[in-house]
C-alpha cells in the first residue's frame, strides 16, 4: 500500500506534495483502467476465436475495442493531471499501448498484462 506523507496548512488547504499524492493515485488509476481494457480485449479476442457460437464470434471480433474506457481529456481535473505530472502526455493516448491492444485483439498470449 502507497502511503502518502499529507501536510494540511491551518486553512484547510494542502501543500504541493498532498498535490502530488493526488497525481499519483489518479497514475495508478490509470494504470488499472489500462490493464482491465487489455484483459477485456484479450478475454474477447479468446471468446471470438472459437468458444462461442459462429453469429456471436463474428459480432463480438467486430465489438472487440467496443466500450473500452470513455476519453478523460474533457475533465479539468485530468487535463492539470497530464499537464503537471505526466508533461503533457496522456497515457490514455499512448502508441505503446494502442500496440499492445492491437497484439492482444490478435490473439498474443505471451504480452504481460
Amino acid at each position: 500500500m502507497i502511503e502518502y506523507d499529507y501536510e494540511w496548512y491551518d486553512d484547510g488547504d494542502y501543500c504541493g506534495k498532498c498535490e502530488m499524492g493526488y497525481y499519483e493515485i489518479i497514475d495508478h488509476l490509470i494504470n488499472d483502467i489500462k490493464h482491465l481494457e487489455a484483459k477485456v480485449v484479450y478475454l474477447r479476442y479468446t471468446l471470438s476465436s472459437g468458444f462461442l457460437p459462429k453469429h456471436y464470434r463474428e459480432m463480438l471480433r467486430h465489438d472487440i475495442f467496443d466500450d473500452l474506457s470513455n476519453v478523460y481529456w474533457d475533465d479539468p481535473a485530468y487535463q492539470r493531471y497530464v499537464s503537471e505530472y505526466c508533461g503533457g502526455h496522456d497515457p490514455m493516448e499512448d502508441k505503446s499501448y494502442f500496440a499492445l491492444l492491437k497484439m492482444l485483439s490478435t490473439g498474443a498470449e505471451s504480452v504481460n498484462l
